[in-house]
């Protein structure tokens, strides 16, 4: 398991890669489900996937890239930050995949272009290998 295998594509499907690892990041305020925002996620759980199971591999902490310094929240209609989104990206770039309840277009697009494929859903985190994001 420590040699992940990595596959740029977009639509990943851990079901596809059935036999083959995969690692994933997943948006949780709780560890049981997928229930935070990309960009007020503070922490990132990382899970390797493997013949449709799960294994919890570190948790990764990260400043949230929708906060003000004073600790605020930044307004929805924010402009893109790319110094902010660079720090979180690198916190996940050795993922496949991206589990998030909601994320924005344009860190959506910017992720999948380095070929994180992000799936919004709301789902338990032991239902991630079936999740399709039919959850929503």
């Amino acid at each position: 398991m420590n040699d992940i295998k990595r596959k740029a594509i977009p639509n990943f499907s851990p079901l596809e890669g059935v036999g083959e690892a995969y690692r994933i990041a997943v948006t949780t305020s709780n560890g049981e489900k997928v229930d935070q925002h990309f960009g007020k996620a503070t922490s990132f759980n990382i899970y390797d996937v493997e013949d449709g199971a799960l294994k919890m591999v570190d948790l990764r902490q990260v400043e949230s890239y929708c906060e003000c310094e004073n600790g605020e929240p930044v307004d929805p209609n924010h402009k893109f930050a790319p110094d902010r989104f660079s720090k979180v990206k690198e916190i996940i770039k050795d993922c496949e995949k991206l589990y998030t309840l909601q994320i924005g277009d344009v860190p959506k697009e910017k992720l999948e272009i380095v070929g994180i494929a992000v799936q919004e859903c709301k789902c338990a985190i032991d239902k991630i290998p079936n999740c399709k994001g039919e959850c929503k």
